[in-house]
């Protein structure tokens, strides 16, 4: 109960006296810059993540999302090119962050299926969700052309991955920037 504003949006269970003298306002000031991550909160306990849980989180997107792209060009779809028609939101440290998030997964959960789970995405959908301050939006997501054709089917799965490998690539190229 008690007559505290919630610090932020996110359910994190922590609130703040927006009244009182002290740290209220930096933290505050803290969050509008960052984004929503800093207050993400991990599924299992409701709990935002530590900042140095997110950054190894990233890394490990980072390095996966590679992984994924380069076994998947290299191993099911040699030669073929993406298909720039499919947009797929970049990974982001904003207030899009949940929307992001939600098609990202969205369109991982639907690699997976169309490549007959020879390409596991489970770890990256689990890392992303773990990120998001809430559950991530159930969305479905079509896929251009015919899904009985397996050219189409690795079409797309080579567009989503490298779409995603080379948004992870750029979010470490702005690693160091400041607000």
């Amino acid at each position: 109960g008690g007559g505290h504003a919630p610090s932020s949006r996110c359910h994190t269970g922590i609130r703040a006296d927006t009244t009182s003298a002290g740290t209220t306002k930096p933290t505050l000031v803290l969050l509008c810059c960052i984004g929503t991550w800093l207050a993400t909160c991990s599924l299992s306990f409701g709990a935002p993540i530590s900042k140095e849980d997110l950054r190894t989180t990233i890394d490990l997107l980072k390095q996966e999302s590679q992984d994924l792209y380069n076994n998947y060009s290299i191993k099911q779809a040699s030669g073929m090119s993406a298909d720039e028609s499919i947009q797929l939101p970049c990974f982001s440290l904003d207030r899009e962050a949940l929307t992001n998030i939600s098609v990202i997964i969205a369109h991982l959960e639907k690699v997976k299926v169309l490549s007959e789970n020879t390409v596991d995405t489970s770890w990256v959908i689990r890392w992303l969700t773990n990120i998001s301050c809430f559950n991530p939006l159930n969305l479905n997501i079509s896929v251009p052309g015919n899904t009985d054709e397996s050219y189409d089917c690795k079409v797309f799965v080579l567009t989503v991955l490298k779409q995603f490998s080379n948004c992870m690539a750029e979010l470490q190229a702005k690693d160091n920037t400041t607000c």
